[in-house]
This record gives C-alpha cells, structure tokens and sequence, in this order.
C-alpha cells in the first residue's frame, strides 16, 4: 500500500503537541483514514512543523465526527510550506 501523509495547518504551538503526541481534531474523509501513514502538522507560517508516525490503533473520532490524530516517533522541522486556501487539511501521495 503506497504511502499516504496526512498534512494539517494549525495555530497551536507545536511543541504543546509534540509534548502531547496528539493533534485535534480534524475533518479526515473517512475512506483516507486507513491509507494514512505518517503526519505533519505545520505551523501556522509554514517554516516549521511536526514530522511523524500516524498512530491509527490511538486515533479517534470524536462526537462531531473529527479526528483527533495521534502520532509517534515525531519531531520538529524547519521547512518552507505554502497553503493555498481556507482547507487546512491536504492529503500528500
């Protein structure tokens, strides 16, 4: 199965998330939630984020039907991203 990044835009601080292993809660089509393999939660401004492991066996939906995403061996990145938009949520193949 070819890997799928699920990649999500927030304001929260990043090692707050980190530190919690966790990012809430997102609206993820739910026929991508079994393809998803590995997150990145990017700042805000796009020059850092969260790189790691999608924990599928922790996830959870909750009551509104967004996912709150769980992660593993994760860290942070400089990195250079853009988001064209409002959707702060984009699959990468």
């Amino acid at each position: 199965m070819p890997k799928l990044t699920l990649q999500v835009r927030t304001r929260q601080n990043l090692l707050e998330l980190l530190a919690k292993g966790e990012s809430a809660a997102w609206i993820v089509a739910e026929d991508k939630v079994h393809r998803i393999t590995h997150i990145q939660v990017v700042n805000f401004d796009g020059t850092q984020m969260i790189e790691g492991l999608f924990d599928r066996n922790t996830s959870f939906r909750r009551e509104d039907g967004r996912l709150v995403v769980k992660f593993l061996d994760a860290h942070i990145v400089n990195c250079n991203i853009q988001f064209d938009g409002q959707n702060p949520v984009r699959y990468i193949y």
